[in-house]
C-alpha cells in the first residue's frame, strides 16, 4: 500500500517532467539571427514598399489586419498577372525556412486567387519554388515552409500576385511579410 502511495506522485512527476521537456520554445519562431525578410508596408506612418519591385498597377490600403500597421499593398488580377517581388540574401546557416504573410482576396467567388511564391535564386536563375494560393475573402495567414539547399551567393525572391484574369475584377490585399530560417 505505502509503495502505492509513492508510486502515483512520483508517476505524475515524471509525467510532469516529460511533458514540460517536449515543450520547449518553437524554433521556428522568427528573431533577429534568423529573419531574412520582414515588412508590413510601410515606414514611419506612411506607405512604403522598400526594396520592392512593384507593377505599374498596384495600390496601397488602410485596410490591414489586425496587428497589421496602417497600409498594406493591393494588387488587381491581370492577364498576364501583375508581380510584386524582391530578392533578399540567404543566411546558409539555416537549410530550412519558412515565409508568412497576412492576404486575402476580393476575386475568390470568381474563382481568381491571389498567390505567393518563394523561389530559390542562384546565378541568376529560379532552381527552387513553393507557393500557396491566397483563397480567402477576410484578412487570413498564409505560409510556406520548406527545405531548400542554398548556398554562398543565393537568394530568395518573394512574389506576390492577385492571380489571372481577363474580364472579371479581383484584388488581393498582402501585409505583414516575414522570411526566416529555422532550426
Amino acid at each position: 500500500m505505502k509503495h502505492l502511495l509513492i508510486a502515483r506522485p512520483l508517476a505524475f512527476i515524471l509525467f510532469v517532467l516529460l511533458i514540460s521537456a517536449c515543450t520547449e520554445d518553437d524554433p521556428t519562431e522568427p528573431t533577429d539571427e534568423n529573419t531574412l525578410l520582414y515588412t508590413s508596408f510601410e515606414k514611419n506612418g506612411v506607405f512604403s514598399a522598400d526594396g520592392w519591385k512593384l507593377p505599374a498597377q498596384y495600390e496601397s490600403s488602410p485596410d490591414v489586419p489586425a496587428g497589421g500597421g496602417n497600409f498594406s499593398l493591393v494588387l488587381s488580377a491581370s492577364n498576364p498577372p501583375d508581380t510584386a517581388y524582391i530578392k533578399v540574401p540567404v543566411k546558409t546557416q539555416f537549410q530550412k525556412f519558412k515565409l508568412t504573410i497576412w492576404a486575402y482576396s476580393t476575386g475568390v467567388t470568381s474563382g481568381i486567387n491571389g498567390e505567393v511564391i518563394l523561389s530559390l535564386v542562384r546565378n541568376g536563375s529560379v532552381i527552387d519554388s513553393s507557393s500557396v494560393l491566397v483563397d480567402g475573402i477576410i484578412w487570413e495567414s498564409y505560409s510556406i515552409q520548406d527545405t531548400f539547399s542554398v548556398a554562398a551567393g543565393d537568394s530568395f525572391m518573394v512574389q506576390l500576385t492577385a492571380g489571372v484574369s481577363q474580364l472579371l475584377p479581383g484584388k488581393t490585399y498582402f501585409d505583414l511579410c516575414r522570411l526566416y530560417g529555422i532550426d
